[in-house]
């Protein structure tokens, strides 16, 4: 293994979280690269059929991070953005695109199509990852490490202390499909006739879909419960909410005149998680703390003060809670104890498994994962620093 194979910064996880992380790096000067299990960046948003990006309310410049901006800028150059209330849709091709070119243009080094397999660690530092690809065993060190996977699987692999909630706790999984020739609806209206009727899967209570940029209705409606860390139960999982597809379709058209003609044109090819593993952290974000509005004394980025949807009994969990305002998110909620070169980023930072929906939200995943690769190039500095840092970037801190 030649110099080549060693890199300032590593982002395992090509989401949101990992994408944003990656450009947060490099823009420090660091030379990064980037691994993920699929075939290219997006996570979710382009392989578990998400391209929402619920909290992005305007396609104006300036309201945001300067990732953020400049990734809604390159989907308005793909005619793929579109504001529907307070929420940016596009779709699974343009997110993946935009997110690969902005990520070459800035010298990031990618490798795709690569299962993360372990981690060497001495001394409280992860030393080198090793990764399986296209039937080769790689391993690549680094100075510093973010761990974007969603799953915290390079904080697992490494020994760190996490968070996994159960399923009681988390939140439901499911798997997105698309419908053509869906006539014009009004949603608040089907919200209102679908609570009035008996849906085949008591679990999901709550009618969900929306209009991407293609013309297609996005349709968030199976549901399932389980332990997406356990592959046998995840396996399960997928293969349930693939044949409760084949069952609400012809539900919705026989219950609803404007899915009378509905046709299935897209399954998602992955799991939409939503939680499952988390880093402890330094700093652990909890309900409490949302409830109370308790201050942050080093925040690096924001979400909302409201959690507790997506249960696995019904939409509404029993503990579920909406406050006005935003929810700061601390420094330490992002950094992985006992390592000293670890940060995560997205929706497996250190936050209590029943708060998670407070921070999952892409718009939010794509702060902290520019914090987390900031924090990652500079070797984890002072706080001080590192906000200085995120005000160059744009980033709303407070």
């Amino acid at each position: 293994m030649g110099i080549a194979d060693r890199y300032d910064v590593i982002v395992i996880g090509a989401g949101p979280g990992g994408f944003a992380a990656a450009l947060g790096a490099v823009r420090q000067g660091a030379r990064v690269l980037l691994i993920d299990q699929n075939s290219g960046p997006g996570g979710v948003a382009a392989f578990s059929g998400c391209p929402v990006f619920s909290g992005i309310s305007t396609l104006e410049p300036g309201h945001y991070n300067s990732v953020t901006s400049e990734f809604i800028a390159e989907l308005q150059k793909l005619d793929a953005a579109r504001i529907i209330g307070h929420t940016l849709t596009s779709s699974e091709v343009a997110v993946q695109l935009a997110m690969s070119r902005l990520l070459q243009k800035q010298g990031v080094k990618l490798l795709f199509y690569a299962t993360l397999v372990g981690a060497e660690v001495s001394q409280h530092h992860i030393e080198s990852v090793q990764v399986f690809c296209a039937g080769q065993h790689m391993s690549f060190t680094a100075a510093s490490f973010v761990d974007a996977s969603g799953d915290a699987v390079l904080a697992h692999l490494a020994g760190a202390e996490v968070i996994c909630g159960t399923p009681e706790d988390s939140m439901t999984r499911t798997v997105l499909f698309r419908l053509a020739n869906v006539k014009s609806f009004d949603k608040s209206s089907l919200k209102e006739r679908f609570a009035n009727k008996k849906f085949p899967y008591p679990i999901q209570d709550c009618f969900m879909g929306t209009t991407p940029c293609d013309g297609t209705v996005l349709m968030n409606l199976t549901a399932v419960a389980g332990d997406a860390l356990d592959p046998w139960d995840l396996t399960r999982m997928d293969l349930e909410l693939r044949e409760q597809v084949a069952i609400i379709l012809p539900w919705l058209q026989q219950e609803f005149p404007e899915f009378a003609e509905a046709r299935l044109v897209a399954v998602a090819p992955r799991i939409g998680v939503r939680a499952s593993r988390n880093i402890a952290g330094r700093q652990l974000l909890r309900c409490v703390d949302i409830d109370e509005n308790r201050p942050v004394t080093e925040p690096v980025a924001i979400g909302k003060r409201s959690y507790g949807e997506h249960f696995v009994r019904s939409f509404s969990s029993p503990w579920r809670k909406s406050h006005d305002g935003p929810q700061p998110i601390p420094y330490g909620a992002l950094l992985a104890e006992p390592l000293q070169n670890l940060a995560a980023a997205g929706r497996c930072i250190a936050v209590e498994t029943r708060a998670i929906s407070s921070i999952r939200l892409m718009p939010c995943c794509l702060a902290t994962g520019l914090a987390a690769g900031t924090a990652a190039a500079m070797q984890f500095p002072e706080y001080n620093k590192l906000a200085a840092a995120l005000k160059e970037q744009k980033c709303q801190l407070d």
